[in-house]
């Protein structure tokens, strides 16, 4: 079983099943955001091993009530204990292995493959009165119908961060080729109730905007949320939705399209 820290933010499991070792994988980090990482699965020991709960690992792993996987974690847990690995507190002695490779594209490579990729236009929302805030996302995608579950990602710094989390919901309106006026007020005005002075918009659940004539409009509450690189990953489930039937507005190579059907 491997433990991965990765400079992505996201600390993920590898090998799962594997229990002839454990250790921790860990991608090249500043050194704050090193001890930043570690702290969020156990505590640093000396430069080369971390303390784990055994409760973390199996949290982590994902696999907790599967028989099989229960009987080789127990197996493993065992034998790192008449090894002398376990403390007094219970916790698990860890090998930390470093990755020296991390080869990644430029930023100029990344954008100019993204502004290849085609994209819906939504307006999200959140608050209510003049606790107000939107944003223009091209990143809102479907993530399951069963529960019926929603996500976007936004950049830390964006200005909609603090009242998205704090208010624990959001509206997704998608826009059409009738809102270019909504995206350029939403693109250009101060957060706050400035940026819903275009577009005909309503009051759904909890009094938050919804925009009455979008081609879907998904009310959702804040399920999961979670930092990436440099932005945040926003998973919403959807608790109302209202679908129309009009053009949609498409964001491609840095500008924005009206969709064509391509005769048959």
């Amino acid at each position: 079983m491997r433990i991965h820290l990765t400079n992505t933010g996201a600390i993920t499991v590898l090998d799962a099943a594997e229990f002839r070792k454990l250790d921790v994988l860990i991608d090249p980090l500043a050194p704050e955001k090193l001890e930043q990482a570690i702290l969020k699965i156990g505590r640093r020991e000396d430069d080369n091993h971390i303390r784990l709960s055994p409760a973390v690992l199996r949290f982590l792993a994902d696999r907790a009530g599967d028989a099989q996987w229960e009987s080789g974690f127990a197996h493993m847990m065992a034998y790192a204990a008449k090894a002398g690995w376990v403390d007094e507190h219970g916790d698990v002695r860890v090998h930390i292995e470093r990755n020296e490779i991390d080869e990644v594209v430029s930023e100029v490579e990344f954008k100019a493959a993204m502004r290849a990729l085609p994209a819906g236009i939504s307006a999200v929302t959140t608050g209510s009165g003049e606790g107000v805030a939107g944003l223009i996302v091209s990143s809102l995608t479907s993530i399951s119908a069963e529960p019926p579950l929603v996500g976007f990602f936004i950049n830390e710094s964006s200005s909609i961060v603090p009242a998205l989390l704090a208010n624990g919901r959001f509206v997704a309106n998608v826009l059409g080729e009738a809102h270019r006026d909504v995206m350029a007020t939403f693109l250009c005005e101060k957060q706050g109730p400035a940026r819903f002075s275009k577009g005909d918009w309503g009051s759904g659940l909890h009094d938050q905007p919804v925009l009455n004539d979008a081609l879907a409009s998904v009310e959702c509450d804040i399920v999961n949320t979670q930092a990436l690189g440099t932005h945040r990953m926003i998973v919403g489930k959807i608790r109302r939705s209202v679908s129309r039937q009009a053009s949609p507005m498409i964001n491609f190579n840095a500008g924005t399209h009206r969709l064509e059907p391509v005769p048959l």
